[in-house]
């Protein structure tokens, strides 16, 4: 594995993590500025207003389970394939939502980040 795909897979485990903990500020970093959360219906949404609707719990993600994930690497761009299901509670309640991402990553200053996160119905 390379270091690359490893720091990628890395940004990836940590945005799951987050979204699981609704850490916005770890989930921050995992970003560039600029960065945009492209939904299910087509709306772009610049990453800082997704993060705000996370703080204002109107995105609630229960138990982000990750189930396959593949990196395509090209000089300093890459693009991450994965597929998750949320939704789960710890007492078994909830709607199970699996869903497909697919994300844009860039090296800026020495760090891959995702500057988009394409999600679907997976």
């Amino acid at each position: 594995m390379t270091e690359s795909r490893t720091e990628i897979l890395k940004n990836w485990q940590q945005q799951l993590v987050a979204m699981d903990e609704a850490d916005t500020e770890a989930l921050r970093e995992c970003f560039t500025d600029d960065a945009v959360l492209i939904h299910m219906t087509g709306y772009r949404q610049p990453i800082d207003e997704w993060l705000e609707g996370m703080r204002r719990q109107e995105f609630v993600y229960h138990q982000v389970i990750a189930k396959q994930v593949a990196v395509e690497i090209t000089g300093e761009h890459a693009v991450l394939t994965g597929d998750i299901i949320t939704g789960y509670r710890s007492d078994g309640s909830g709607q199970a939502w699996p869903l497909h991402c697919v994300q844009q990553f860039v090296r800026k200053d020495g760090a891959w980040l995702c500057t988009e996160s394409r999600v679907s119905l997976g």
